[in-house]
C-alpha cells in the first residue's frame, strides 16, 4: 500500500512539474522562415528573404536575430536586444545596411546610435518593439523611427510581423512559419 502511495505521489508530482513547464512551441521564440506569399508584395523578396530568430535570454531580455537570405546565403545580419518595459537599449551604428528598408537605398548612418525598447502586450506571445535611427537618403541625414508587432497566431506555428516606420503611411506585413521553438535557439 505504501508503495501505491509512493507512485501516485511521484505521478502527481510529476504531473505539476510538466503543467508547470513552458511549452515554447506556443510563444514567438524560436526561428521563423519567411512566408512571401502572404507578407506585403514588395519587389525584394523575389531574390532575398529574411528568416527570424528570436530568443529568450532570461533576464538579459529577448533577441531577435534578422538573416537576409539570397539564394539560401546569408548577405547580412542585424540583431537587436532588449527588455521588455525596460529601459532603451543604445547599439553602436557600424554597418551602413538599414535592415527596415535596404531596398530603397536608404543607408544607416555609420557611428550613430540605434535605440530599441519593447513591451510585451501578451506575455511570450505579442510584442511590440520601437527602434530609432539616423538614415542617410538622398534629401540628406534624417532620424526614423520603425514599430514592430509580433503577433503569433492561436497554434503557435504562423508569426505576423507589422512594421510602420515614421516615413511611410503604410505598414508592412510579414508573415514567418515556425521551423523549430525552443527557448535556447
Amino acid at each position: 500500500m505504501k508503495t501505491i502511495k509512493y507512485l501516485l505521489f511521484t505521478l502527481l508530482l510529476a504531473a505539476f512539474a510538466i503543467m508547470g513547464c513552458t511549452d515554447y512551441s506556443k510563444t514567438i521564440y524560436g526561428t521563423w522562415k519567411f512566408n512571401k506569399e502572404k507578407s506585403t508584395d514588395i519587389a525584394t523578396w523575389r531574390y532575398r528573404q529574411p528568416q527570424l530568430i528570436i530568443r529568450d535570454e532570461g533576464e538579459e531580455g529577448i533577441s531577435i536575430v534578422t538573416t537576409w537570405l539570397e539564394r539560401n546565403k546569408v548577405v547580412m545580419v542585424d540583431s537587436v536586444k532588449f527588455i521588455p518595459g525596460g529601459e532603451q537599449f543604445e547599439i553602436p551604428v557600424t554597418s551602413q545596411y538599414w535592415v527596415e528598408n535596404w531596398y530603397m537605398g536608404v543607408l544607416a548612418k555609420l557611428g550613430t546610435i540605434k535605440t530599441v525598447s519593447g513591451s510585451w502586450e501578451e506575455h511570450d506571445r505579442v510584442l511590440r518593439a520601437q527602434k530609432e535611427q539616423i538614415v542617410e537618403t538622398s534629401q540628406g541625414d534624417t532620424q526614423i523611427q520603425t514599430t514592430c508587432s509580433y503577433n503569433l497566431d492561436r497554434r503557435g506555428d504562423v508569426l505576423t510581423v507589422i512594421e510602420k516606420r515614421s516615413s511611410r503611411p503604410t505598414p508592412i506585413t510579414l508573415i514567418f512559419d515556425r521551423i523549430e521553438g525552443n527557448k535556447s535557439e
